[in-house]
This record gives structure tokens, sequence and C-alpha cells, in this order.
């Protein structure tokens, strides 16, 4: 399957950009990179807007990563965007699934780790989130997936500046804290995005968490679109 990522986000490591192939073949399937126009598909990463118009690939679960961008998807087969934000940009039907396929990385193994504590994770071109968590644990988005996620689900709360982070810590039901570095692209747009998949926001310095029964509910459905690559 011909797939689209940022291959070289984080120098090829960023946690978020791989996380969509990791997956892929996690699940069984064949993946290669490709050039946007020429992919097969799009997942994890807010890279909606590298596809041309009138694409006809698939897309599932990926969106914009700031507002005001659109993308004719009318020859796309969409099976899920990642929020209301990048559904309603793509002027798509409202009965179209939402969510992110990151969700799913509680599928994925992760390195047992003993309690971590406080959990800071900086995105990649962040670096002044640490100063303000001096006695934190720190963990890069760069670390291998499995050390991450398992320092992830050891915490009792994750603090970082990069989306899949916390989308990590969410679908592992970690309380999680949004701190914008205005190095990292898009604002808070992606951030809430991902959450209106759940019907709320965001608040930057808040913990929050997504309900239980409705995480398993959106991990169950995409699942279940995930078979319909097959």
């Amino acid at each position: 399957m011909r797939v689209n990522w940022c291959a070289s986000c984080g120098g090829g490591a960023n946690f978020g950009d791989q996380l969509g192939p990791i997956l892929l073949r996690h699940y069984g399937f064949k993946v290669v990179w490709s050039r946007p126009a020429g992919a097969e598909l799009v997942t994890v990463g807010s890279i909606l807007s590298k596809v041309p118009n009138g694409w006809r690939g698939t897309v599932l679960g990926t969106g914009f990563i700031r507002p005001f961008m659109r993308k004719d998807l009318r020859r796309a087969r969409v099976l899920a965007v990642r929020g209301i934000g990048t559904r309603d940009a793509c002027k798509l039907p409202v009965s179209t699934p939402l969510g992110d396929m990151g969700i799913l990385c509680v599928d994925l193994p992760r390195k047992a780790t003993d309690p971590v504590g406080e959990l800071v994770v900086p995105h990649y071109v962040d670096h002044d989130i640490v100063a303000r968590h001096p006695d934190a644990t720190v963990v890069p988005i760069t670390a291998k997936p499995d050390v991450l996620m398992g320092a992830i689900a050891a915490a009792d709360v994750v603090y970082s500046s990069s989306l899949h982070a916390l989308v990590a810590a969410d679908a592992l039901g970690i309380p999680h804290v949004l701190e914008i570095h205005p190095n990292v692209h898009g604002g808070i747009f992606k951030f809430n995005d991902y959450a209106s998949a759940f019907d709320e926001r965001i608040r930057p310095g808040r913990a929050r968490l997504t309900d239980r029964t409705a995480m398993a509910e959106r991990q169950a459905e995409m699942r279940m679109l995930v078979e319909r690559l097959r």
C-alpha cells in the first residue's frame, strides 16, 4: 500500500508522523512511502493539505494543521477525518466518521516502565517546556515508540506541546495537559480538531481526559474502518 507521511519530520523519528505506518504494519499491511499525489492512503498526522484537489485515494483519520485550509475530496474515499474542523473545511457530510487513527496506539506493544509520576514529552521544536517542569521525567517525542508509549502509560499526568503525545495519553487513559509552543505549527486548531471527535475542546494548561466509554467506542469504530482497507 502506498502511504504518505512526513518521513523527515523530527529527523524521521517524530512519533505522530511515524504512527500511521507503524499501525498499518502492525495490522498486517505492507506499506511503502509515497509522495502525496501517488499515495493510496493518508492517515495519522496533519497532512491532508498535501494531497492534490481531485485526489482519488483514501483518507483515514488525518486532518489539517491549521484553520482556513481547504481540499476538494469529492473523488476520494473518505473513511474518517480527524475532527469537525477538517470535515467542515472539506465540505464533507455531517455523517462522516471522526477520529484520529492515532488512538489505536493502544494496540501496539509498549515497553514496561516503572511509574514516572509527571512526564514531559516535548515537541521536537519545543525547547522550553522542560524548564517549566524541573522535577518531571522527560521523554522526547522522537524516542522509540514502544519506549514513549511505555513512559506515557506509566505516568500520572503528561505535559506536552505535541498533539500525538496527547493523543497517546488520551488513548491510554492518562490525564494530559497541552502547553502550546509558538514554534509548533497550527496553534490550537489541530488539538481542538482532535477533541471535537468527542464533542470536547482542549484548553491549554488544563488537564483533560476523554470519557473512557467514548474513547473505547471510537477506537472500536476506527478498527472497523481499518479493516475496510483490506
